[in-house]
């Protein structure tokens, strides 16, 4: 199993990491430089990639390496996957090496094996550090400058990698801290091979939504909220790409800002059940400044609602309504302008300091209760999720009481109850084999749409406010009285949903008992 932590250090940049403090510090030999060339192999149809593998044939010296990885993920630039390598006599993959790895089924298909073509390669120096810690970690620091070829096409490579060979993987990351107190960098959530499938035309960014992960009911509560926070860490990086990606913003998928929030949200919601369990220096400044990410975004969100789902179909109702272009025109200049400072804000230092604090934290396998805390973690998964999922599940069905008839306010505490409950249930399914758990949750999904859309409507309030402001000319009133009462309409027939919505889930059986 591969382990090794990946960092996007500019080219001007690169020389200064080896002869950082810290590294210097840590260095046990002379270091190694090597030209590296590696050719990857895949399918017209892109087999191996769809199944998340890949195949390579690296030349090192007079030495032709074959190398296959897959499975694991990554989460705060540390990689984690399967890893196989043997000696090979030229530049051609042989893959009858294969039969005895995880990926023997797929290579043994006549439709893989035999199509195998060469998709993009990677070309570059790498200087190679040994390096260890007074604990008996040890780990191999690679500098690598390059790039990555398909056909006419190029991307550089410009990054440092470093690979556990032993030890505490949560090392890894304060050296990275250390390395980002003096010198810009950013944790790369991308392998060579996923960025070569990108340069190929494989695999533009697209938005990823959550995957479940996998828990075992012999695992402990601290292991397995840990792998659910990776997982919740994976999801807000793998949006990082497209979200931040220069161009026009109509153009840009609102979807990757979405998903990367969701995350975001998940994440919180995750760590909400460790952190008072554990020592505060672990995580409570974490909170804080995950708070202070969800700030930077939120309004970025709230206007790309706004301008893609709330105003079209008003805008196509009445076309002609006066005052309809200055709204429009408005809307779209508040939405560049908050997309632009949430993406400042993901591009930030600051937000770097983040993952980068985030993964030390969740590296650290000793996710044990503090003295006087909560010994919940200690206990198995089954009983802690059971624990967490029958409290959630009671304060809505408390909350929710008298809903039609309630306050904004307290509209907006039962949709964050809902919200809180659905992670749960998300994060804990995979402990309940059988439909009970997906009907449940299909169920109170319904539910925190329509509180959802209830909410938009409060939240399009704040925002008719700002485009007001932010002009010369107030935006005609009789304009805003109809976005007002579009969108209080469209509350209120979601309100009228709300009574059937809640009988079909309040008659759901608990799927945690």
């Amino acid at each position: 199993m591969e382990s090794e932590l990946k960092l996007l250090v500019r080219p001007e940049d690169l020389d200064r990491v080896a002869a950082h403090p810290a590294v210097v510090r840590l260095q046990t030999g002379a270091a190694r430089r090597e030209a590296l060339r590696s050719v990857y192999f895949d399918t017209p149809d892109a087999d191996l990639a769809h199944a998340g593998v890949a195949l390579r044939v690296r030349r090192t010296g007079e030495r032709w390496i074959q190398t296959v990885k897959g499975g694991g993920g990554s989460a705060a630039g540390l990689h984690q996957r399967d890893e196989h390598e043997w000696a090979l006599v030229d530049d051609r993959p042989d893959p009858a090496l294969l039969a005895e790895t995880p990926m023997a089924v797929l290579f043994a298909r006549a439709a893989v094996r035999d199509r195998l073509v060469p998709v993009f390669t990677t070309e570059f120096d790498r200087t190679t550090l040994l390096i260890a810690w007074q604990d008996g970690t040890s780990a191999e620091l690679a500098i690598d400058r390059g790039e990555v070829r398909a056909a006419d096409r190029a991307d550089p490579i410009s990054e440092v990698e470093v690979e556990l060979r032993s030890g505490d993987p949560a090392h890894l990351f304060e050296l990275a801290q250390a390395l980002h107190a003096d010198i810009p960098l950013r944790p790369g959530h991308r392998s060579k091979a996923e960025r070569g499938y990108a340069v190929a035309g494989f695999s533009p960014p697209r938005p990823q939504k959550q995957q479940p992960v996998a828990l075992d009911p012999p695992l402990s509560a601290a292991s397995a909220l840990r792998r659910i926070a990776c997982g919740c860490l994976a999801q807000m990086q793998a949006n990082e790409e497209g979200f931040l990606a220069p161009g026009v913003s109509r153009r840009r998928d609102p979807e990757h800002l979405h998903q990367l929030r969701v995350g975001l949200r998940r994440l919180r919601s995750c760590l909400s059940l460790i952190v008072k369990s554990v020592p505060p220096e672990r995580l409570a400044d974490r909170m804080v400044e995950l708070r202070w990410l969800g700030q930077a975004l939120n309004p970025a969100r709230e206007w790309d609602v706004f301008v893609t789902e709330s105003l079209p179909p008003i805008a196509k109702r009445f076309a002609g309504a006066q005052g309809l272009p200055v709204l429009r025109r408005r809307a779209g200049r508040l939405r560049r302008l908050h997309g632009a400072q949430g993406r400042e804000a993901v591009a930030s230092p600051r937000y770097t300091a983040l993952i980068l604090a985030l993964g030390a934290a969740l590296a650290r396998e000793d996710l044990s209760p503090v003295a006087d805390g909560v010994p919940a973690l200690a206990a198995p998964i089954g009983e802690f999720a059971a624990a967490v999922l029958e409290r959630r599940d009671r304060r809505l069905r408390k909350r929710a009481l008298g809903v039609v008839r309630a306050t904004p306010e307290e509209r907006h505490a039962v949709r964050i109850a809902a919200k809180r409950l659905r992670y749960a249930a998300e994060f804990f399914a995979p402990l309940y084999p059988g439909k009970r758990a997906k009907r449940y949750i299909a169920a109170l999904a319904k539910i925190q749409d329509i509180l959802g859309v209830v909410n938009d409507a409060a939240t399009t309030e704040r925002l008719l406010d700002e485009a007001s402001r932010a002009g010369r000319t107030p935006i005609d009133a009789q304009l805003l009285g109809i976005v007002r009462g579009w969108l209080a309409a469209g509350a209120e027939r979601e309100l009228a949903r709300f009574g059937d919505a809640w009988a079909d889930f309040a008659g759901r059986r608990k799927f945690w008992k």
